[in-house]
């Protein structure tokens, strides 16, 4: 009975030493940074979850073809965005004789429609016009390049950017992954720098940049997250008959 108080002594110290190592593991797990990948698939997680935004594609350096055919080709354009498939721009595009014009480009389930620059009528996009507006926000749009395309991901750090916090992630995307959002200007097997800035904490892409050689690349921003946007579809005034 003597060694009782000594052996519940000893029981005591181990038992503090298990609780002490327990806690600390378990803080440590709570302070984990997350892993490059895990801020991409929130980032992926939050784009789905938009109900609406506003952003700007802005093309840097030589300008992309909005329709290759017809020469016509942009360096900006104002996007609205309405879940889960409708998409709003107007482009200030510049046409074959050099003339400065805006156009809007409305992409809804039924068709794609362009208006006239001039009569600001609206009609059939043409066919083989390169950039997809939608495609931007669509599960296998952005959302799936984050979550299965990104390589040598990294943690560049944390910024400021329209006043909000954002984690900076840096990674390589190849060409074809990207090229149906971006129009077709890249080369589908080379690997091109891809930054992206997500809010924290509510992890939110703000701002999305692909870089090409000789000075090009693309800039996309967004903003006002889930504030009311409508985007009709486009009345088409009918065919005059031919005579």
């Amino acid at each position: 009975m003597r060694n009782t108080p000594t052996i519940l002594a000893l029981v005591c110290v181990v038992a503090s030493h298990a609780f002490s190592r327990d806690a600390a593991f378990a803080q440590a797990g709570r302070g984990r940074a997350a892993a490059p990948q895990e801020y991409l698939n929130r980032a992926a997680d939050a784009l789905l979850e938009l109900k609406s935004a506003q952003f700007t594609l802005t093309r840097e350096g030589a300008p992309a073809f909005l329709d290759e055919k017809n020469g016509i080709t942009f360096t900006t354009a104002q996007c609205s965005y309405a879940a889960p498939d409708r998409v709003s721009c107007n482009v200030k595009v510049s046409s074959k004789s050099g003339s400065i014009l805006q156009l809007t480009r409305i992409w809804v389930p039924e068709g794609t429609f362009q208006s006239n620059p001039l009569t600001r009528q609206f009609g059939k996009a043409p066919a083989d016009s390169s950039f997809n507006g939608a495609v931007l926000f669509a599960r296998a749009g952005i959302p799936e390049i984050l979550r299965t395309s990104v390589q040598k991901t990294e943690v560049a750090g944390t910024e400021k950017v329209r006043d909000r916090n954002t984690v900076h992630l840096k990674g390589e995307v190849r060409g074809d992954k990207l090229n149906p959002l971006m129009g077709s200007t890249l080369q589908p097997e080379v690997m091109y720098p891809v930054d992206l800035w997500m809010a924290d904490p509510s992890a939110q892409p703000v701002k999305i940049h692909v870089t090409e050689p000789a000075g090009n690349g693309w800039l996309i921003e967004l903003f006002s997250a889930n504030e009311p946007v409508e985007i009709p579809t486009p009345k088409i005034p009918p065919a005059t008959p031919k005579p």
